[in-house]
């Protein structure tokens, strides 16, 4: 039950920053999603929006402590953490 529930926080941490991602590049390019994204890539600052993409997933950690939900919360930080890592590599490729 502990990997469903972990797995289950992955999942959404991963859902979570791709529509903080999607949202905040409709609300603010005029560019195509995609375009955008390699626009971004491009200019080495793909790092900056998953970060502001992941701020989705604040309240929804708070949500899930409130809840007792520990592995939930878990699974949501170790998705976290391996997004660190992957703008970290962003920074330097």
């Amino acid at each position: 039950m502990k990997i469903k529930e972990r797995l289950t926080g992955i999942a959404m941490g991963i859902v979570l920053t791709l529509i903080g991602m999607y949202s905040f590049t409709l609300l603010f390019s005029d560019e195509k999603v995609l375009d955008s994204f390699y626009l971004l890539y491009t200019q080495k600052k793909l790092g900056g929006l998953m970060s502001i993409g992941a701020l989705l997933n604040l309240p929804v950690f708070f949500v899930f402590i409130n809840q007792y939900r520990y592995d939930k919360a878990y699974g949501l930080v170790s998705f976290l953490l391996v997004l660190v890592i992957i703008i970290g590599l962003l920074k330097f490729i």
